[in-house]
């Protein structure tokens, strides 16, 4: 009931919200990580089908994008949300990263009671901010530089900017702000690679053109210090870089210009710039042209005032509005801002009305123009000083009305095969894709990244993945009985699967990944190693797959013991593929026609199209022993066909979780809770809001219980778990317990022969 605020006699009416619903989950979204021979590199792109996926990756030409391609093929025979990460080839992390750092530093100008000022430390100023020189960087100047013992900031910032721009690390002192690439990215011979644009609030007048970035400005040589840019023209982007009101045609300035989701043209936000971090790369539908598209991967709105707080719009105490801390999920930048300026140990910039004291202003061609019909006093007090003297700073300090090129040069040969280190390529990928709410997973797949990344080991490929070549002598040692320590082959396997069952268990908590086997175990040369007549399935096959999943014990992961083989169209041969992407499509399925706590196995949803060949077909007594190791038999039935035959999680210890339905039960309920509860962050810890979570939440377990998913739960929110001292801790707590269903995978029919006289009954009872 709401409180009276009338004071006299009168009718009030209020509104309660108590229409709060239960948020269901999602289609089924895949994450597949491979190999392409073109197509944007270290981004994840949702794709709707196969030939959008070809359109923009093209088809396979070796045996690592084989594997990616037919990965995606076969997830596309399900109705998931596909989502698809070209790893970069090249050694170590990728040709679009470099052993170096780097950063953009930019100089400043202050302008204090009507003169220029050499110092950035006196009150009531304007800082302007000039064409940055890109630095680069050895991995101790940039930990240095985080460090706070690379150099000592300066309050007296004269003579740095323009052609006589900083050219040691010690000057970076004088700097007004230095970004700094944290992620290593480089700047290829195409120019591709990632690129800042900064821009204040004096050009989000409604009434003003979309016209802060006139340029694009990149570097094609390794320089120390440089602020000598290559220029690149429009024939080489894609895009607009500026555009008028009426037609906005998406150029880059509209994007910046776009970034804050409130109004921060007015004097209450001179002290606000905004920054967006963007990609640049080839054209995602064009790829073998020269132009580059480009996506915004990074935006942040925020001030240089070290002690300025914004509301937060989930409610809540205030957040900090400082740049340096608003950037600090940033996979790309780190901003330090000159102390000097920011005031870090001094008051806020606001007065007593909140107004800021000082103004941050970028120079540019635009903010030396007046506005229509703004004269020169109006001017002076928007800008922060008259006209003659911005042209005068932009002079010395050059103007920043155009992206810049964040990351270093790099020279690698953009169209080499090399593998490079898969587990530091996944562990940029996840670092992209651990935020829930931009991408909602649910299967994450390996697509033989593990075979690829061993077999580049392979001296007879040096560093590449060539499919038909064998590489027996690393995986002999996996057939050992009595191994204490993993072989070569299962240690360097072990590195690309830890990637994975980290994400999926200890980053994102949100999915399961579907790990592959090593494809040699299993096919050698292009031939089946059950068909060698020296080999057997106990020594060759069995052994090794044991030994290969020894070192994984999580509920979070799970394998299936075989590979397939498949028509690939562009080479118009048969070629043998890894298995994840079919039990991906497996479990979509089965999420869309029944329930993710239905097992993905058996005649009724483990049924498996689109294969030609399994590399081992095994027999009962096989199956047993590859079920006993948590290894997923794939078996063939003459009347049904392909058919997944097991559904257990690599879970080492028995319990409810070593089954993929009780593992996919609990994500899919965790989720539903997760979605549906934060609705309830900062309400009020009482009696009523813990009922009404309670409420909200039974529909999901309900529903989960009417659909064979769980025998009975029970949601406890009340006194019990919430005494005072848990609500007095600003806390919240709602437990839930499950009674989950268990699959029928033994079924043992009993046959008795009775007398004729006996009776039924009486044996039964």
């Amino acid at each position: 009931m709401a409180s009276r605020i009338i004071q006299s006699p009168g009718v009030q009416i209020s509104e309660v919200d108590l229409s709060l619903r239960a948020v269901g989950n999602a289609a089924t979204t895949v994450l597949i990580p491979g190999f392409a021979t073109k197509g944007p590199i270290s981004e994840a792109i949702k794709v709707g089908s196969l030939s959008e996926f070809e359109q923009i990756y093209g088809q396979p030409t070796n045996g690592a994008e084989r594997y990616f391609y037919h990965t995606v093929k076969a997830v596309f025979q399900s109705p998931s949300d596909v989502l698809v990460y070209r790893m970069p080839y090249g050694t170590g992390s990728g040709i679009d990263t470099s052993d170096s750092f780097s950063a953009l530093v930019y100089p400043v100008v202050s302008y204090v009671n009507g003169v220029s000022s050499t110092y950035v430390a006196a009150a009531s100023s304007t800082y302007f901010f000039g064409k940055p020189t890109h630095v680069r960087l050895t991995q101790e100047e940039y930990l240095s530089i985080l460090r706070g013992d690379a150099f000592t900031w300066s309050a007296n910032t004269s003579g740095y900017g323009g052609t006589t721009a900083f050219n040691t690390i010690a000057s970076l002192q004088y700097a007004g702000m230095v970004v700094l690439n944290k992620s290593q990215s480089t700047i290829n011979s195409r120019f591709e690679g990632y690129y800042l644009g900064a821009i204040d609030n004096t050009n989000l007048n409604p009434a003003t053109e979309y016209d802060t970035v006139q340029q694009v400005y990149s570097i094609n040589t390794p320089n120390a210090f440089t602020n000598n840019f290559v220029e690149l023209p429009q024939a080489r982007l894609d895009f607009a870089l500026s555009a008028t009101k009426s037609s906005p045609a998406g150029s880059i300035s509209q994007i910046l210009e776009d970034i804050p989701t409130f109004p921060i043209s007015n004097d209450l936000y001179d002290d606000t710039v905004m920054f967006g971090v963007f990609k640049l790369r080839q054209t995602v539908f064009s790829p073998d042209t020269i132009a580059l598209g480009f996506v915004l991967e990074e935006s942040y709105v925020a001030s240089f005032d070290a002690n300025r707080q914004i509301n937060s719009q989930n409610g809540g105490p205030a957040l900090s509005f400082f740049m340096e801390n608003k950037d600090d999920q940033s996979l790309q930048i780190i901003t330090l801002i000159n102390p000097y300026i920011s005031n870090k140990n001094g008051p806020t910039w606001l007065n007593v009305n909140g107004v800021p004291t000082k103004k941050t202003r970028f120079l540019s061609t635009r903010l030396a123009q007046p506005l229509d019909g703004e004269s020169g006093g109006d001017y002076t007090t928007r800008v922060g000083a008259p006209q003659a003297t911005v042209e005068s700073f932009r002079n010395l300090i050059g103007d920043t009305d155009a992206l810049f090129p964040i990351g270093d040069y790099t020279s690698q040969d953009l169209n080499t095969k090399k593998i490079g280190s898969v587990p530091t390529k996944l562990q940029r990928l996840f670092g992209k894709v651990d935020n829930a709410d931009l991408y909602p997973l649910n299967i994450v797949v390996e697509a033989g990244l593990g075979t690829v990344y061993v077999n580049s080991f392979n001296p007879a490929t040096s560093g590449y993945f060539d499919d038909s070549v064998p590489y027996d002598s690393a995986f002999n040692a996996l057939t050992s009985q009595r191994a204490t320590t993993l072989p070569d082959a299962a240690s360097k396997y072990l590195e690309v699967a830890t990637e994975l069952v980290n994400f999926a268990q200890n980053t994102r908590k949100d999915n399961m990944a579907i790990l592959d086997p090593l494809t040699n175990i299993l096919v050698s040369g292009g031939l089946k190693t059950i068909d060698n007549p020296n080999k057997a399935f106990s020594t060759d096959i069995y052994w090794p797959l044991k030994n290969q999943f020894s070192g994984i014990d999580s509920n979070y992961s799970c394998t299936f013991a075989t590979c397939v083989r498949v028509s690939d169209i562009a080479s118009n041969l048969d070629v043998w593929v890894p298995f994840s992407g079919f039990a991906a499509a497996s479990f979509a399925n089965t999420d869309t026609n029944y329930q993710p706590w239905y097992a993905p196995a058996g005649f009724t949803r483990g049924v498996v199209t689109g294969i030609t060949d399994l590399a081992i077909y095994p027999k009962q007594k096989q199956r047993d022993d590859l079920y006993k190791q948590s290894l997923n038999p794939v078996a063939f039935f003459p009347a049904e066909g392909f058919v997944i035959f097991g559904q257990k999680t690599l879970q080492q210890r028995p319990s409810a979780f070593d089954r993929i339905n009780v593992r996919r039960l609990f994500l899919n309920l965790e989720t539903a809770t997760k979605n549906t509860i934060k609705y309830f962050v900062f309400e009020p810890n009482t009696l009523f809001t813990r009922t009404q979570v309670v409420n909200t939440l039974t529909p999901i377990f309900e529903n989960a219980k009417n659909t064979q998913g769980i025998y009975d739960y029970l949601l406890i929110c009340d006194e019990r778990n919430n005494p005072a001292s848990v609500v007095d801790d600003n806390t919240l707590v709602i437990d839930i317990y499950i009674k989950p269903v268990r699959t029928a995978e033994y079924i043992l029919a009993n046959f008795y022969a009775t007398r004729t006289g006996v009776s039924f009954q009486e044996i039964v009872a």
